[in-house]
C-alpha cells in the first residue's frame, strides 16, 4: 500500500502564466470586484453601518368635528332624496366616545360607520341554559359625517441596539398619496409630517390617500357599499435615516393599504339596569391597523469589516475562473496544466536510504578517528626520538672522532655505537 499516494498533500504553486488574454481578463475582473466593494457595497449600500428594525408605541385618538352638517347632505341617509346604489338607512349623529370603538388597542384603530341596534330582554332565568334573549326593537343606522371626524395619530420609535428614540413631533413626516408621491400636509385641520405639530388627518382624507370609498361596492358583498360592510387597512409607518449620508437626518413615511376580501365587524353588549335588560350594538366600520418598521442605521467597524471580507471571497473566486479557463478551455490547455499541477515522487525509500546511509557511516567515522589519532602520538614520538638522537649525535662527534666509530639507531629507538676497529658493541 502507497501511503505516500494516498496521504499526499496538495500545496499552492505559483505560475506565472504569460499569456494577454489571461492577464487582462484577471484585471478586468479585479478591478470589477474592487468597484463592487468600494462604491457599490461600501458608499452606495452604506455597507459600514449596523442597520435594525425600530419598534415604538402608537396612541390613536378620534374627535367629532365641532358641527355636523345635514344629514341631508349624504346619499346614503334615507333622508336625502338623491338616489344612492346602496342600501339607505337612518343616520344618526354619535359623539367620538360612541364611534371609537374597540378602545385601549395600542395597534389598531376603529370608527363605526354603521351600527345595528338591538334592544333586548331576558324574561327567564339566566341559570336556565335554554333561556336566550329575545329582541324587543332594532334599529339599523349610518353614523352620520364619518367623514368629517379627524382621527390624532402620536407615535414613538427607538432602535434597541443603537439605542436611538424619537417621537413623531421631533421628525420630519411623509404620507404616500394615490401615486406613491412622499408628501407633507399643513393645512388648517389636516397635518402631516410638520415637526413640532401632531399628526392628524380627517377620516375622509385619509380614506382618499387610501383609495378608499366608503360608498364604493364591498368586496365581500358587491351589493353592499363598504359604509355598510366595512373596511381594513394597514397603516405602515417606515422610519428610516439611510437615506441619506447624513445618519442623523431621519423621517417617517407613512402609506396606507387596503386589504381586499375583507369586512369589518365588531358586537357589543350593554347591560341596563340588570342583566334582564340589554343593548347590543353590532358595528361594522373602519379598522385601522398600524405597523411599525422601517431600518435604522449607526456606524459599525464590524459590519464595515464584513463587508470588505465577503466582497474580498469574490476575488478568489475570479482567480479560480480565470484559472479554469487557462487549463480547460484555451488552445493552449495542455501546456498551462502541465506548469500548473505537479506531483512529486514517493519519498518513503529516499527517507529510508537516507537513514541506513547515516547508520553505516558513523562507525567509520569512529574508526577512522581512532586511527589518526593513534598516527599522531606515533609522529610525535618519532619526533622525540629524532631530537634525542640529534643531540647524542653532536657529542659523539665531538669526543670520538678520531675513533672513526659509526653509531646507527636501531628498531627499538635505542641509539647504538659501533666501533670498527673492535667487533664490540657499546649500548647507551
Amino acid at each position: 500500500m502507497d501511503w505516500d499516494s494516498i496521504l499526499s498533500y496538495n500545496t499552492a504553486k505559483i505560475v506565472t502564466i504569460r499569456d494577454k488574454r489571461l492577464g487582462g481578463l484577471h484585471i478586468i475582473f479585479m478591478v470589477l470586484i474592487i468597484v463592487y466593494i468600494v462604491i457599490y457595497s461600501t458608499i452606495y449600500k452604506k455597507g459600514y453601518l449596523l442597520t435594525e428594525t425600530p419598534v415604538g408605541s402608537i396612541r390613536a385618538s378620534l374627535l367629532a368635528p365641532n358641527e355636523f352638517k345635514d344629514d341631508s347632505n349624504f346619499t346614503y341617509c334615507n333622508d336625502n332624496t338623491i338616489e344612492y346604489s346602496f342600501t339607505k338607512l337612518e343616520c344618526d349623529y354619535y359623539d367620538e366616545a360612541f364611534v371609537s370603538f374597540p378602545v385601549g388597542d395600542d395597534v389598531s384603530f376603529a370608527a363605526t360607520t354603521r351600527v345595528k341596534i338591538l334592544d333586548q330582554v331576558l324574561n327567564c332565568s339566566s341559570k336556565n341554559p335554554k333561556c336566550k334573549y329575545t329582541t324587543v326593537s332594532t334599529r339599523n343606522v349610518y353614523v352620520s359625517d364619518i367623514e368629517d371626524f379627524t382621527i390624532l395619530i402620536d407615535h414613538t420609535m427607538f432602535a434597541p441596539s443603537s439605542l436611538i428614540q424619537y417621537n413623531s413631533k421631533q421628525l420630519k413626516g411623509y404620507i404616500l398619496d394615490n401615486d406613491n408621491n412622499e408628501i407633507q400636509i399643513n393645512e388648517t385641520i389636516n397635518t402631516i409630517g410638520i415637526p413640532g405639530k401632531p399628526d392628524i388627518l380627517t377620516i375622509g382624507k385619509l380614506l382618499q390617500l387610501a383609495n378608499i370609498d366608503l360608498d364604493g361596492p364591498s368586496s365581500v358583498n358587491s351589493t353592499n357599499s363598504i359604509r355598510y360592510d366595512g373596511v381594513v387597512a394597514l397603516v405602515f409607518i417606515t422610519y428610516s435615516n439611510t437615506f441619506s449620508y447624513n445618519t442623523n437626518n431621519f423621517k417617517y413615511v407613512y402609506s396606507i393599504k387596503k386589504v381586499e376580501d375583507t369586512e369589518y365587524g365588531v358586537p357589543e353588549a350593554v347591560i341596563l339596569d340588570n342583566v334582564s335588560s340589554r343593548m347590543y350594538y353590532n358595528r361594522h366600520g373602519i379598522r385601522l391597523i398600524f405597523i411599525q418598521n422601517g431600518e435604522i442605521g449607526s456606524f459599525n467597524f464590524q459590519a464595515l469589516l464584513l463587508t470588505f471580507v465577503s466582497g474580498l471571497g469574490l476575488l478568489a473566486i475570479s482567480t479560480v475562473v480565470v484559472d479554469q479557463l487557462a487549463i480547460r478551455f484555451l488552445p493552449e490547455r495542455k501546456t498551462y496544466s502541465s506548469h500548473k499541477f505537479q506531483v512529486t515522487h514517493g519519498f518513503s525509500e529516499g527517507r529510508n536510504k537516507l537513514r541506513n546511509e547515516s547508520s553505516e557511516k558513523e562507525p567509520l567515522l569512529v574508526l577512522t578517528e581512532t586511527k589518526n589519532n593513534n598516527n599522531n602520538n606515533n609522529n610525535n614520538n618519532n619526533n622525540n626520538n629524532n631530537n634525542n638522537n640529534n643531540n647524542n649525535n653532536n657529542i659523539d662527534d665531538s669526543n670520538d672522532s678520531d675513533d672513526g666509530d659509526e653509531n646507527f639507531v636501531d628498531n627499538n629507538g635505542y641509539q647504538n655505537i659501533q666501533n670498527k676497529k673492535s667487533n664490540n658493541n657499546i649500548i647507551l
